[in-house]
């Protein structure tokens, strides 16, 4: 049986591979793992550049 993950972000089933983001570590060292498509991934890439003043 495949694994279908969706995407975290739009919640569509990935059909190709995308992006894993993960979080900071907790106080436990623990993280989060989250599956990003395509499309969200660079909606996202472009949200973290940098402004220019």
């Amino acid at each position: 049986m495949a694994i279908n993950p969706k995407c975290d972000k739009c919640k569509q089933e990935l059909t190709e591979f995308g992006a894993i983001l993960l979080s900071p570590p907790d106080k436990e060292g623990n993280v989060k793992k989250f599956h990003i498509c395509k499309e969200c991934y660079f909606k996202l890439k472009e949200q973290l550049k940098p402004q220019e003043n």
